[in-house]
């Protein structure tokens, strides 16, 4: 009993040796909407044993045969490094990506049901200015009510856009005001942001 100092894992290592023995599992059964609800408890649970506040998401299998794997850390960056030191200890499986933090979601179309809440890119423009080397951005949203539902909708596009990585570090603020259709003339759909960012 005095020796189990040496070989105490991590919670990292805890978590991934889980991941490992269940792969099958969550590789091959989350459509299953019968045990899928179970399963993302059961994920949900040994997570929250890393940090209480990570969230995670799976992608549909890819022609490759690998599905991506996913942990986010909701734009918090405090937990922006938890995050990247677990993504460092996991392990290399086959037919799996992991992925620190939601990834871009490329082309331009992109379009989400939020609740009863159906949203996309065409329905969103912008205009920017440089705040200390970040950018503060105004959205000017198409019937825009100024509830959460559509702020949490529209983050989540943006992650699709640029990356929840870009979003936390290279966004200042963002300002929120419904679309005047008049305007639109002097603002920039929101798929131009990509480029901005990038640049």
């Amino acid at each position: 009993m005095g020796f189990s100092i040496f070989n105490k894992e991590s919670k990292e290592e805890k978590f991934w040796n889980w991941f490992e023995k269940n792969q099958e599992t969550y590789y091959s059964e989350i459509e299953n909407l019968e045990i899928r609800e179970e399963i993302f408890n059961e994920l949900t649970k040994n997570l929250k044993k890393v940090n209480e506040d990570l969230v995670f998401e799976f992608s549909p299998i890819h022609e490759n045969n690998v599905r991506e794997f996913t942990i986010s850390a909701e734009g918090m960056k405090e937990l922006f490094p938890i995050v990247e030191k677990l993504i460092e200890k996991a392990p290399k499986l086959k037919n799996w990506k992991f992925n620190a933090f939601r990834q871009r979601i490329p082309g331009d179309d992109f379009e989400i049901q939020y609740g009863d809440l159906k949203i996309g890119y065409s329905d969103i423009y912008y205009r920017s200015e440089n705040d200390n080397g970040k950018l503060g951005i105004e959205l000017n949203i198409k019937d825009y009510n100024g509830n959460g539902q559509t702020q949490n909708a529209i983050y989540i596009l943006l992650d699709g856009l640029i990356g929840e990585y870009d979003v936390t570090t290279k966004i200042g603020w963002i300002e929120w005001v419904k679309l005047d259709n008049n305007e639109i003339k002097n603002l920039k759909p929101i798929i131009e942001l990509r480029n901005e960012i990038d640049k």
